[in-house]
């Protein structure tokens, strides 16, 4: 690789001291630099190791306010922002986020690059309604079945959708797998999984490990698909026994190396990670932390709203008028913070994830910036009827605040809308 007459050591040291937008910058300049920085693994591990994360936050059913709370910001003062139109966030994986703003959209925040994905054509997110209108069919208490994906090596999105269905056996689930590429075709994955009857957790997020997409069921197993390798099985673990024992909060989430789940008291917060899961799937506790931020007696509601290895995060409201609280763990300082507040008309049905900027992800896929006009011709046999989808300055600009939010998680990570 050229590396304008610097030893490559040398070189790439520079190039871990740049901020996430200088390196996209960077990329641009000369075609080496980008299969650099773009394609070696190395370099990408550890670049992203150094960049800042922090969380989103919204209503579980969408809202037009929206937090962050960077971590590793001493300041408790909350930044947010009211949108221009009511938004759910869906999923965060590798700088992206999969976002409902009347209809899906994967938008990668630093590169200010995004893509309104076209859902016409999926069998379990699209129908048709008598007056011959087409609608985005999944209910909001099924937005779980969504899930997002980033291929660690292309760096190439998918969405992945997960029908569940019902078989002559009142004691079994089947469930079907719809895949959407970056160029927003629906494909329905010839693989199915028939197993045990259980339902999905309705207010546990879809989480992404190792390439694939993880979802929680009641009965404590995991369902993973796999939208690369089109694998799909389930997991047959139960939640551990300490949850069983003992009326609490538990969180189901991912680190860089493992699966984890978190069991949370008043008094003690269990860490899990999940060992053997193709031989004999079991949850090992690797770390207890005392909880030291639910004591107060005033306290409305709370619960374990995020963990990535290095922060663990809870978040209370209060029985009064102030506003509610969100505390972050830092477990390699061993130490307990304020990360941000959320206000007090927030009921308990609030999501949280993780995010971190990321200057790799889809830079081809997004780089194609979708017509604001989308138009959709729906027949059947009594009319045709022209659908016009208009993506207009509201949509744009709910964006544009979306990732101004953003930056707020890496200061170095800001840049001006374009």
């Amino acid at each position: 690789m050229e590396t304008l007459g610097l030893p490559l050591p040398l070189f790439e040291k520079i190039l871990f001291r740049l901020d996430p937008i200088s390196l996209v910058m960077m990329k641009c300049t000369r075609r080496s630099f980008n299969s650099h920085i773009s394609e070696d693994p190395y370099f990408k591990s550890k670049y992203l190791s150094g960049v800042r994360s922090g969380l989103l936050h919204i209503s579980s059913f969408g809202s037009k306010n929206l937090f962050c709370n960077p971590f590793g910001d001493s300041s408790s003062s909350r930044h947010h922002d009211f949108l221009d139109i009511t938004t759910r966030i869906l999923g965060s994986c590798s700088g992206l986020l999969l976002l409902f703003i009347d209809g899906l959209c994967v938008a990668n925040p630093l590169t200010k690059r995004y893509r309104f994905l076209n859902y016409s054509k999926s069998m379990f997110l699209s129908r048709v309604d008598r007056w011959g209108i087409l609608n985005f069919d999944l209910p909001s208490e099924k937005m779980n079945r969504l899930g997002l994906a980033v291929d660690q090596i292309t760096q190439r999105f998918k969405v992945v959708c997960m029908n569940e269905t019902e078989t002559s056996d009142p004691d079994e689930t089947m469930y079907q797998f719809e895949i959407l590429t970056g160029d927003s075709c629906w494909r329905l994955s010839a693989t199915t999984i028939t197993c045990s009857a259980s339902v999905l957790i309705m207010d546990k997020k879809t989480v992404y490990f190792d390439g694939s997409v993880h979802w929680l069921r009641k009965d404590g197993s995991i369902l993973s698909f796999n939208p690369e390798t089109e694998q799909a099985r389930l997991i047959p673990i139960k939640f551990p026994l300490e949850l069983c024992a003992v009326a609490n909060k538990f969180l189901f989430s991912a680190t860089e190396k493992e699966l984890a789940f978190i069991s949370a008291t008043e008094d003690l917060i269990n860490v899990y990670a999940l060992e053997n899961a193709l031989i004999d799937p079991k949850w090992a506790l690797v770390k207890q932390i005392k909880n030291g931020v639910s004591e107060n007696k005033k306290i409305r509601y709370w619960n374990v709203a995020a963990y990535d290895g290095k922060y663990l995060v809870l978040w209370e409201m209060y029985k009064d008028i102030y506003n509610g609280v969100v505390h972050g763990y830092d477990l390699r300082a061993n130490k307990w913070g304020v990360l941000g507040s959320v206000p007090s008309w927030c009921d308990c049905s609030h999501s949280f994830y993780n995010f971190t900027p990321s200057p790799f992800s889809s830079t081809i896929e997004l780089n194609k910036k979708v017509d604001v006009r989308m138009i959709t011709t729906v027949r059947n046999d009594y009319n045709v009827r022209m659908i016009t989808m208009v993506r207009d300055d509201k949509h744009i600009s709910t964006l544009k605040k979306i990732m101004k939010l953003t930056d707020e998680i890496s200061p170095c990570a800001k840049s001006r809308w374009h």
